[in-house]
């Protein structure tokens, strides 16, 4: 089996035999083929996965891929014991409750696990239809089988060897910070640097920042069980190296759960690595989510030959011939000349005219091939100009979502391409008007306007803020 991480500026391909790594490549892509996880020129991007599973020769064709957590949303909720067919309706309801866009926008997927004899927690899991499409799609072009799909940041925690830690996943546009407890992923937020070509130091002040921020949530909800300097903290990624220092927690290094070529830097495929253990069934990690978010049995395309538009002639010609044969070697010895001659003359008439059929039928689909070409001429435009209104969506979404601190909710979100209006909640004032300021600091919106700040409760104010859009 092939495991496959697919970044924003690169592709990382793994294939193992038993605990050892028998293949590793990483295949830099071109800017723009794939932005904040969703892979945009899926053609190239299919044709740069099979131009490196035929020069290496790898002849499985089942692959497992990793699906970005940019814009998804994950909640950990713990309920009763219940039936099975109830614990289903449990987990809609709940998500629900807790995702703010239409359900029907998401990819939706949920695991229980046991926690005591009389609760579980429900692990809730919704995927933009983009991050999930995306990489079925390509796979599919690449010819390869999809035999599984799996959230990032779940895949990179089943390699950590402690129950309750912190994860980091760094890559050079942004970073995935995952809080477990207990061997449970209990809060995962996926977030974009604001400008991909920023130094790593200022990288690195927004990743420590946005991490004070998830601990400090976690630890305002769970009480009883506190994540403190002492808590070990993973990192990897590609900007690893940059994060051990002074990160506020004690760095403790990934362990070799599978044995690499000694070239490659593990923590670079530390994703690949938990797709082939949750693919192994391999329990060396202590993570106890495993949750396959593909939607549906995926097969590669089929390649169907074209038929040739000269067989039916050929296959006249032949048939004619066979007549003329059979009708000599059939033919008493007085029958005349003229009458064979006549049939001959009767199926070269209708080859001929065969012939001219065929002319006219190719010429006539030679014309609708050019009126298709025209169409599609003609359709360019403005299929360019939905993907350019998809691009700035998808750019907007990720300041709003990256900029939001992780005590803060959002809980409806309107985009009409010229504006977004956002509705939330927050335990402060202060916080409303920081989350504001900070949108206008962005170069994405020309107006920011707080339009709307309730105090509905104590630690509990309900805010609406509206956005116009630069474009």
């Amino acid at each position: 089996m092939l495991a496959i991480n697919i970044e924003d500026d690169t592709i990382r391909l793994t294939s193992f035999k038993g605990r050892k790594i028998s293949f590793c490549a990483e295949v830099p892509l071109m800017a723009g083929w794939v932005q904040n996880g969703v892979i945009i020129d899926r053609l190239a991007v299919g044709q740069q996965i099979i131009k490196t599973v035929v020069d290496n020769r790898i002849s499985n064709k089942d692959v497992s891929v990793c699906v970005s957590a940019t814009h998804s949303i994950y909640r950990v909720v713990f309920v009763p014991r219940l039936d099975r067919a109830l614990m289903a309706e449990a987990a809609r309801k709940e998500m629900e409750r807790v995702c703010p866009v239409p359900l029907d926008t998401l990819y939706t997927s949920w695991q229980d696990i046991k926690t005591s004899d009389v609760e579980v927690g429900l692990c809730l899991l919704g995927l933009p239809h983009d991050n999930v499409d995306s990489v079925i799609d390509t796979i599919t072009i690449a010819g390869l089988r999809l035999k599984s799909l799996e959230l990032k940041p779940l895949a990179v925690s089943r390699v950590i060897d402690e129950a309750t830690a912190i994860v980091l996943n760094l890559q050079s546009n942004g970073f995935d910070i995952t809080i477990i407890d207990k061997g449970v992923p209990e809060l995962i937020r996926s977030l974009t640097f604001p400008q991909v070509d920023m130094p790593d130091t200022e990288k690195m002040v927004v990743i420590k920042e946005e991490l004070l921020r998830t601990v400090n949530f976690h630890n305002s909800s769970r009480t009883e069980r506190q994540l403190g300097n002492s808590t070990a903290c993973f990192i990897s990624g590609q900007m690893q190296g940059i994060a051990t220092q002074d990160i506020g927690y004690v760095v403790r290094p990934l362990p070799e759960l599978m044995t690499y070529p000694a070239w490659v830097d593990t923590g670079r495929f530390a994703a690949n690595t938990g797709l082939i253990l949750k693919e192994t069934g391999d329990k060396s990690g202590l993570m106890k989510v495993e949750i396959d978010v593909m939607p549906r049995v995926v097969e590669p395309a089929q390649v169907v030959a074209a038929r040739s538009g000269m067989v039916p002639l050929i296959a006249l010609i032949i048939g004619v011939l066979i007549i003329i044969v059979v009708y000599i070697l059939s033919s008493t010895a007085d029958t005349g000349i003229n009458d064979l001659q006549s049939k001959i003359n009767q199926q070269q008439k209708l080859i001929t005219d065969t012939q001219a059929s065929i002319t006219q039928q190719k010429n006539e689909g030679a014309g609708q091939l050019d009126q298709y070409r025209q169409q599609l001429i003609s359709l360019k435009e403005p299929l360019d100009a939905l993907a350019q209104q998809r691009a700035y969506s998808e750019r907007d979404l990720g300041t709003v979502t990256g900029m939001l601190p992780a005590i803060m909710y959002l809980t409806s979100i309107i985009d009409d391409g010229s504006s977004i209006v956002l509705e939330g909640s927050a335990p402060s004032s202060e916080m409303i008007l920081d989350y504001a300021s900070d949108l206008r600091q962005s170069s994405n919106f020309s107006n920011v306007r707080l339009t709307s700040m309730e105090n509905l409760s104590y630690s509990n104010f309900k805010f609406i803020i509206n956005l116009d859009l630069k474009r």
